[in-house]
């Protein structure tokens, strides 16, 4: 659903706070919001026939009431005043056009009471128009009335019957009532009046859930998804590191792949991280036939996604999440989590993945271990090998390193991670020829597009697209003598870890970069001297942390320093 505003976290602020912390403007509009209060309350407590009970007591009562209610007013007038003032407003005056302008201004600032008042003056004084009443729907809804939301949205569909968004609204509002027949209409009625527009699906969707019918919910979700989707991303690492923050914008889709055995118990959360910009996380689930197995759109505080389902198969299942109606920009960060029995199949699976958080929380020892209890089952598993031989590189035992990754090879020639393994091996031991052929190794055996880049001439610095499989090649001429400084990072939205390869004029790999450092995956050479002029190619293409965003790159050619001859004086001359 096309949410405008949070759905919970409605704040709820003082009288107090509500005169002394709000603009000179929105006093007006407060001011007038009591005085009209109170005149409704005269109205209401002030009787229409002479009280019957004549005691003492009564009378002191009802005296008392209205010296209240007479304080009340006065108090109220002086507030107006002072605001009138304040504003540069004179006392007594406020046009329609006047109101109309500044309960806008108190909706665009959510002072939603203050709007509410406004239009509530406007109506009753028969100034309003349809946009009036409109407003007045969605300032109800934002601060969770949707009765009286959604009569003032009736009303507009009442001279206006095709109007997109009091239909859009509408269904929202009773949805939130529980009136699920009406939101159902009017979701319907949106698609059949926007059959091009995504929003119904997601709005229809959501009213589905809400129902309980999350096999319906499901197939909106998932064209909502193909309707908005400008950009998929994969990414492998969330079952491996367990949590995982990523930035969140118009369009984005990512993919986060994981395998579970039967009777598994899977969690997924997705929470916003950024509250000043609160994206709106919406998961969907798949099984491994690629079909949808459960999803959710928010469920507790903000607008954060949370699914928990016991596996029905083993398999490979995947995260999708994308962004939601409330709001597209901001980060979200999606955890995993997953318990129960495992088939005696999958726990190699198990120790991998144990193995891996180990590995990455720097626990190397029980890193190796259950790397070990992996090979044990299945002595053929290149995967344990090769991450096995990754953890004695991040010990410094680079002789071993190489040996169990060399060892994955040989298990497995059409495993490629390898070659990026013992290419940071070969860079973190000081052999850039060793390491740069087989990052390009790893780039090949990945490829499933080359494209070609125009020569570059000196210094230059631009951005290109990458895609999963991608590889660019970038030609330029170099003398021999120059230095190069090659930096290539991403740019948001999206992630990708570049690869870089610098290919001499002989096709000779020469040096290469993955990662600045463990957590930074920028890829940089820097300071290469040119030992022989002719053409060369920067080759690059991406890790493992990600593969599909926009790239930039910052290229910079240094000329050699002048040769410079000392003076000859004659002297120090042999014969």
């Amino acid at each position: 659903m096309k949410k405008a505003y949070a759905e919970y976290d409605i704040p709820k602020r003082s009288l107090k706070d509500r005169v002394f912390g709000q603009r000179p403007s929105a006093l007006i509009i407060e001011g007038l919001l009591v005085l009209v209060a109170v005149v409704v309350t005269i109205g209401f407590l002030t009787p229409a026939a002479p009280v019957e009970d004549n005691s003492d007591a009564v009378i002191a009562e009802m005296e008392a009431i209205i010296a209240a209610q007479e304080a009340a007013l006065q108090e109220a007038s002086e507030a107006i005043a002072r605001a009138a003032e304040a504003a540069s407003v004179p006392k007594g005056f406020l046009s329609a056009s006047a109101a109309k302008n500044m309960a806008w201004s108190s909706l665009s600032n959510e002072e939603y009471r203050s709007a509410i008042a406004l239009y509530d003056v406007l109506i009753a004084e028969g100034e309003a128009d349809l946009q009036t009443i409109f407003a007045r729907g969605y300032a109800y809804s934002m601060i969770d009335e949707h009765g009286l939301a959604a009569q003032d949205y009736t009303t507009v569909l009442q001279h206006s019957a095709e109007d997109l968004g009091a239909l859009n609204n509408r269904c929202w509002a009773y949805s939130e009532i529980g009136d699920f027949d009406r939101a159902l209409a009017d979701c319907n009625k949106l698609m059949s009046l926007a059959s091009e527009a995504d929003y119904p699906y997601l709005n229809r969707g959501i009213v589905y859930e809400k129902m309980g019918d999350l096999g319906a919910a499901m197939q909106d979700y998932v064209e909502w998804i193909k309707r908005i989707k400008t950009s998929v991303i994969r990414n492998d690492n969330l079952v491996w590191e367990g949590s995982l923050e990523v930035p969140m914008s118009q369009g984005i889709v990512y993919i986060f792949p994981f395998t579970a055995s039967a009777n598994q118990e899977v969690v997924i959360n997705a929470v916003s991280s950024q509250r000043d910009l609160d994206a709106d996380p919406l998961v969907l689930i798949l099984d491994p036939e690629g079909l949808p197995l459960t999803a959710n759109d928010d469920t507790g505080d903000w607008w954060d996604s949370y699914v928990q389902f016991r596996a029905p198969v083993t398999g490979e299942y995947a995260v999708v999440l994308t962004h939601a109606g409330g709001s597209t920009e901001g980060r979200v960060e999606v955890s995993f989590d997953i318990a129960g029995m495992f088939t005696q199949g999958n726990d190699g699976a198990r120790f991998k993945a144990d193995a891996y958080r180990a590995l990455m929380s720097g626990d190397y020892g029980v890193a190796l271990e259950n790397f070990r209890r992996a090979l044990n089952i299945n002595r053929h598993d290149a995967e344990a090998m090769n991450w096995m031989g990754v953890a004695y590189r991040y010990m410094g035992e680079y002789d071993s390193a190489l040996s169990h990754i060399s060892m994955a090879m040989e298990l497995d020639d059409s495993y490629s991670l390898p070659y990026l393994s013992r290419g940071i091996t070969y860079e973190e031991m000081g052999q850039p020829e060793a390491s740069a052929a087989d990052y390009y190794r790893y780039a090949m055996l990945n490829r499933n597009r080359t494209l070609f880049h125009a020569e570059l001439e000196g210094d230059s610095n631009f951005e290109l697209p990458m895609r999963e499989g991608w590889v660019y090649s970038i030609p330029f001429d170099a003398k021999r003598g120059q230095t190069l400084d090659i930096a290539v990072d991403t740019v948001e939205p999206g992630f990708v870890d570049p690869l870089i390869i610098l290919i001499g004029p002989d096709g000779k790999a020469l040096i290469g970069d993955d990662d600045i450092s463990r957590s930074e995956y920028d890829a940089v050479i820097s300071d290469y001297k040119i030992k022989a002029s002719g053409q060369y190619t920067l080759v690059v293409s991406h890790a493992e942390g990600g593969a599909n965003g926009t790239l930039n790159f910052d290229i910079a050619v240094t000329e050699p320093a002048p040769m410079s001859v000392a003076d000859f004086d004659g002297y120090g001359c042999g014969h």
